[in-house]
């Protein structure tokens, strides 16, 4: 079973939080990249809105697992680009990095583009902002409503010049019918610059949270990968594309975790960077994210280098697994 890869580009046309409960008193964090549940999310949302004729949640869980069967991600990075003769030239991916035992931003082996270190990252890409809740009665400030939230910039000073912030991942699809069922109706998707569902362009997606207060919005861009082994942000780590799930190389010597690794039956012989239980919000009747999900997984972090024997796949949500 053969899969099609395409490189997407994500320009935000607004700040993008992307929360995982790290909280300090008032202040939410956020992650410094997109994992790919939150695309799996915005893409499950994206479709299902524009093949229901009529609001039925089960159409939502049915089109999520149409996505997991057939459509694996990557993460998704802020580069460093420019523009010569109308198109983007990605010069590095602010993948975390664990060099040296300190963490730096930049995976791209390339000599023109260097990592950078935390600090400098947080500089050109992280900011926040304080709001309070409002008391209509006594139309003061709510007590106890004050909150800071950090997010990603949609616009980056970079060499002085002001851009708009970008993100790049991929997507894995499956070679399918071009048309399936979902549910009592038919989901018919295309690619072109952008993905096509029954003819309607998604030209943007919302990702992460605080909506409400107008953060999330992204203009999508793809692009189709030729060649059967996929080198993942030019970092070396190579995905082959030829197997039942798409599959990463693993030379039993120092690699980058370019997603979560879960430990499961993983053959680890060495870590250097961190480890977290990777926990989300699922489906429950009562509606979407209104359920934390009941296995918690242990994984490596992104950015962590690793050792390890173990044949690796990409699995749902972009989690990478070891082969069962």
């Amino acid at each position: 079973m053969s899969w099609a890869c395409y490189k997407i580009h994500l320009k935000a046309k607004a700040p993008i939080h992307i929360g995982y409960g790290a909280e300090l008193g008032m202040f939410s964090r956020t992650r410094y990249h997109i994992p790919a549940k939150n695309i799996w999310g915005s893409l499950t949302n994206l479709i299902t809105k524009n093949i229901m004729k009529n609001y039925n949640p089960e159409i939502y869980q049915e089109v999520g697992k149409f996505i997991n069967q057939n459509f694996k991600f990557s993460y998704f990075y802020p580069v460093e680009y420019e523009r010569a003769d109308g198109e983007m030239r990605v010069q590095q991916v602010f993948t975390p990095n664990y060099e040296e035992k300190k963490l730096k931003f930049g995976v791209c082996k390339s000599e023109e583009k260097s990592s950078i270190s935390l600090e400098e990252f947080e500089r050109i890409f992280i900011s926040s902002s304080a709001s309070t809740g409002i008391d209509k009665g006594s139309k003061s400030a709510e007590e106890g409503s004050l909150h800071e939230i950090e997010f990603i910039r949609e616009k980056i000073n970079c060499n002085t010049e002001v851009k708009s912030t970008v993100f790049v991942g991929y997507f894995f699809v499956r070679d399918i019918s071009p048309k399936t069922k979902i549910g009592r109706g038919e989901i018919e998707i295309s690619f072109t610059d952008v993905i096509e569902v029954n003819g309607v362009k998604l030209k943007e997606m919302w990702i992460g949270g605080e909506k409400s207060y107008g953060f999330g919005k992204m203009e999508t861009n793809l692009e189709k990968v030729e060649g059967r082994e996929i080198n993942l942000f030019d970092s070396g780590m190579l995905v082959d594309i030829d197997r039942n799930t798409p599959s990463i190389y693993c030379k039993n010597e120092h690699e980058i975790a370019l997603s979560h690794i879960s430990f499961e039956n993983l053959d680890i012989k060495l870590v250097r960077g961190d480890v977290e239980p990777l926990v989300g919000r699922e489906w429950s009747e009562i509606g979407s994210g209104q359920k934390i999900s009941e296995n918690v997984r242990i994984c490596i972090s992104p950015g962590s280098q690793f050792i390890c024997d173990a044949n690796i796949v990409i699995g749902n949500f972009g989690i990478w697994e070891a082969l069962k």
